[in-house]
């Protein structure tokens, strides 16, 4: 079993609660997933899953940074926590605190814990969204963590996907181009694909929605009533049941579009989960397999940089026109913000392929800035 940061590179990760991991291990292990436990007590959970025979590899996110009751980064980490994952012969995670915005003591405090710790352990920031409002601090955060040295993890806070900021993008984006280290992400949803086709180490995503996203302590609860989500992959978002539902039937046209061969479909529409007796379980291994397949997709066959920005852009273009399809017929449909984010920042770094149409730009000119490994990342103006 190999347990360097090399059997981390490239791979898609499924986050989730120990008391959840049993609903998605088979996913797990059939599609070479590793795993990242959210909790302060994973030791029992680890040694059942590595019992059962799973191989793959093992993270452990302390989670101290999420909830009203979180606490800041300048409250440390601790030494105790990196050795228990040691014992469990795991790379660690530092048990970071949240990072508010310009924190730069609070970084630091991490950063410095993580390099006094013998290699490897993982520096695990979760930084509030501002912190990429500015380009020189976006800078300057590059330069810390070049100049400790340590992999770091990043968790982004927002009240609905920081992927949808334009300058929290950029800003990752840039650091994925400049930094000297392995750069992960956790606590993340379909972005985490186009993450890693730029660059990154290694990308989570969430079994569920406070498991995609870190959403502020302040956050207030939507008046809606909680309802039950599941990943549609040609529209690369979550959508709720029932909106599965209105837009299936409203577009005849492109129904062919709809049908999913996961295990859990089994051909039927994502739509049909709502019938399962628990629907939210069957909706979080529906759309675990998707994002599985989609990234298996992707990164299938000996890929170049280059080619793997180009079929990340070209599957969001795709993307995109099929929502404007849908919104043909659905009054007041949106496109997701993170898609038009990731289509107006980034390019198609090879000739562009006749047979998906191309979206309109909804952004000023762009301009080129730095970049490694080939990656094509632009800025818009201001």
């Amino acid at each position: 079993m190999d347990h360097s940061l090399d059997a981390l590179r490239g791979r898609l990760l499924i986050q989730c609660r120990s008391t959840k991991v049993d609903s998605i291990l088979d996913i797990a292990d059939k599609a070479h997933a590793g795993i990242v436990l959210t909790g302060t007590s994973p030791e029992s959970t680890v040694l059942r899953l590595r019992d059962q025979g799973f191989r793959g590899p093992i993270l452990c996110d302390a989670d101290r940074y999420s909830g009203k009751r979180r606490v800041t980064a300048r409250r440390g980490t601790h030494p105790a926590w990196i050795r228990r994952q040691r014992d469990l012969g795991l790379i660690p995670l530092t048990d970071s605190g949240y990072l508010a915005p310009r924190d730069w003591p609070g970084l630091r405090t991490i950063l410095k814990a993580a390099a006094r710790e013998s290699a490897p352990v993982v520096a695990v920031l979760p930084l509030a969204t501002k912190w990429f409002s500015s380009p020189p601090v976006r800078v300057a955060i590059t330069r810390e963590i070049n100049k400790y040295g340590v992999p770091v993890a990043f968790v982004f806070e927002h009240d609905k996907d920081p992927f949808g900021v334009q300058y929290l993008l950029t800003g990752f984006l840039q650091i994925l181009a400049t930094a000297s280290v392995p750069v992960f992400l956790l606590r993340c949803d379909v972005s985490a694909i186009g993450a890693l086709c730029h660059g990154a180490h290694t990308a989570a995503v969430g079994t569920n929605s406070s498991l995609r996203h870190l959403y502020p302590a302040t956050a207030r609860r939507s008046s809606r009533p909680p309802g039950v989500s599941a990943f549609v992959t040609r529209l690369l978002s979550y959508h709720r049941l029932e909106t599965c539902e209105r837009i299936f039937a409203g577009t005849p046209d492109i129904h062919h579009f709809w049908s999913c061969e996961c295990t859990v479909c089994e051909g039927a529409t994502p739509a049909r989960l709502d019938a399962a007796g628990q629907p939210w379980l069957a909706a979080s291994r529906h759309s675990l397999s998707c994002l599985l397949r989609l990234y298996a997709e992707i990164f299938r066959g000996l890929r170049t940089p280059d080619q793997l920005v180009s079929s990340w852009h070209e599957t969001i273009s795709h993307a995109l026109y099929v929502h404007d399809q849908v919104a043909e017929t659905a009054e007041h449909w949106r496109k997701p913000a993170n898609l038009r984010a990731w289509y107006a920042i980034t390019e198609d770094p090879l000739p562009h392929r006749g047979e998906i149409p191309r979206q309109p730009a909804d952004h000023q000119p762009r301009v080129t800035m730095p970049r490694r490994r080939d990656a094509r990342l632009r800025e818009p103006g201001r």
